[in-house]
């Protein structure tokens, strides 16, 4: 089986026969959006980053950061974070990290999330900083320092056509055509499936006005602190690198400091989408600007303001944007999209997912 399809673990489907252009194999799990992207987090879900949220509150003068952890969570409305961990939101007021930063981490220690800070966004792996306060897992908590906090186990926010994506990667990469009709069936493969949540809400005083925001998970394997993988845009390994393992690997686990190096991965690609596609009047011009857009791989954000990633723009991140179809038109240079719509498990309201009942 060809490298690109070996790569485009699209989708969580077990145990499922998959046919893509005359070929039949079995992906037990495969893969979407940042599910299962390394081989740490294959090894260790507890730790596999899956999405990342920044968006306004509804309390008023408060920013959310909210981040899905392992899509291997049951359904039983237990939470499946790991001990021996953390979990990061690193938060910067610029992209070369020269500017005032902090970094928000989470550890799981006798059923309880302990929160901590960090001066600087982009502190060792395995930082924890100092802690500010801990709460049971599946608890909502406020702070002495305003921050407001809730973990739990809850319904996959992401919302995907994976099976679409297959197909259309598989037709780009291996016949080159742009195939957008693997689309057609619209099918969101995300709905039925769970993630273990953490969410962090922070006065907007605490933060600089134009904020840069990545996430990350770490773990501490065998005898050093290792980082299982760092995630901001949906779908940057998995559709915009998808043809280049070793830029992958080392995405995942580097930070944001060197995704320069990465850019002509993320070029590369797009520019072979848009050429076939033949509708834009500078292709190589418009593939080096969505790798300036992109990396590195941070999400802006004007704190204050409604959150919003499309194709047309991208300040934050709300968990109802259909940041599959941005990711997707973004790609091709025109507003396009998957067909898989299911916005009905994203709530308006703290904890702006739906819960999975004990």
């Amino acid at each position: 089986m060809s490298t690109y399809i070996n790569r485009l673990k699209i989708g969580l489907i077990t145990s499922t026969l998959v046919l893509l252009t005359g070929i039949v194999f079995q992906m037990t799990p495969a893969f979407a959006s940042h599910h299962f992207e390394s081989e740490l987090s294959i090894k260790y879900p507890q730790f596999d980053l899956t999405d990342m949220f920044v968006f306004e509150s509804e309390k008023s003068g408060y920013t959310a950061f909210m981040m899905n952890i392992n899509p291997t969570t049951g359904k039983d409305g237990s939470a499946a974070f790991g001990e021996n961990g953390v979990y990061n939101f690193h938060i910067a007021s610029d992209k070369a990290f020269k500017k005032s930063g902090m970094t928000v981490t989470a550890y799981l220690d006798k059923g309880k999330l302990v929160f901590g800070m960090a001066d600087g966004a982009n502190q060792a792996v395995g930082t924890k900083g100092k802690e500010f306060g801990s709460v049971s897992v599946g608890k909502e908590a406020t702070f002495s320092n305003g921050i407001r906090v809730w973990s739990g186990a809850a319904h996959d926010t992401f919302v995907g056509n994976s099976e679409g994506i297959i197909g259309f990667m598989t037709q780009l990469l291996g016949k080159g055509q742009l195939a957008l009709s693997s689309f057609d069936k619209g099918v969101d493969l995300f709905k039925d499936f769970q993630s273990s949540v953490i969410l962090v809400e922070i006065p907007n005083k605490m933060l600089p006005k134009q904020i840069y925001v990545y996430a990350s998970t770490a773990m501490y394997n065998v005898d050093q602190w290792v980082q299982v993988n760092r995630l901001a845009h949906p779908l940057m390994t998995h559709m915009f690198m998808v043809n280049n393992k070793m830029e992958i690997a080392e995405h995942t686990q580097h930070r944001p400091d060197s995704d320069s190096t990465r850019a002509y991965a993320v070029s590369g690609t797009v520019l072979r989408a848009v050429t076939l596609d033949n509708k834009l009047p500078n292709p190589v011009a418009y593939a080096d600007s969505v790798a300036a857009k992109l990396l590195p791989d941070m999400i802006p954000y004007s704190v204050g303001t409604e959150a919003a990633y499309t194709f047309e723009k991208i300040n934050g991140r709300k968990p109802s944007d259909d940041a599959m179809d941005a990711a997707l038109s973004i790609f091709v240079g025109r507003k396009v999209t998957d067909n898989a719509n299911t916005f009905n498990r994203h709530p308006a309201q703290f904890p702006y997912v739906k819960p999975v009942k004990k």
